[in-house]
């Protein structure tokens, strides 16, 4: 008797043996997995941060620019020019004068119907 108590003993710390082995195999792949994905979220949230990067470098510099078109179109002669350009508006004492390309087509849009006489810079 004391032998098969023997042999159930080796039996049974050999299926332990097995179980620790599964159950460590089992353990390294979560452990892996889990480490997989919070490597690619962390690549994903990095590239993420470089395109929010570029995208405010992208908008300061367009800021910039528009602080500047601002600066310079809130001068009389900035306000000037934009309403000549824009609006087709003249001076009082001025005479339009429109050109013709060689396909009988204006080059300047004439003058809106109402458009009106360009304000002198510091007439206000």
């Amino acid at each position: 008797m004391s032998e098969e108590k023997v042999a159930v003993k080796r039996k049974r710390v050999r299926f332990s043996t097995e179980i620790m082995f599964i159950l460590s195999v089992v353990f390294c792949v979560a452990l892996s997995v889990i480490y997989l994905v919070r490597y690619n979220n962390i690549r994903t949230l990095l590239q993420r941060e470089v395109e929010l990067r570029d995208r405010i470098e992208s908008l300061e510099r367009e800021n910039r620019h528009l602080k500047q078109n601002l600066d310079t179109l809130s001068t009389p002669e900035g306000i000037e020019r934009l309403a000549r350009e824009r609006l087709g508006l003249v001076k009082p004492e001025e005479l339009v004068i429109y050109t013709v390309n060689d396909r009988n087509e204006s080059v300047n849009p004439p003058p809106p119907e109402n458009a009106q006489p360009v304000p002198e810079p510091g007439s206000e």
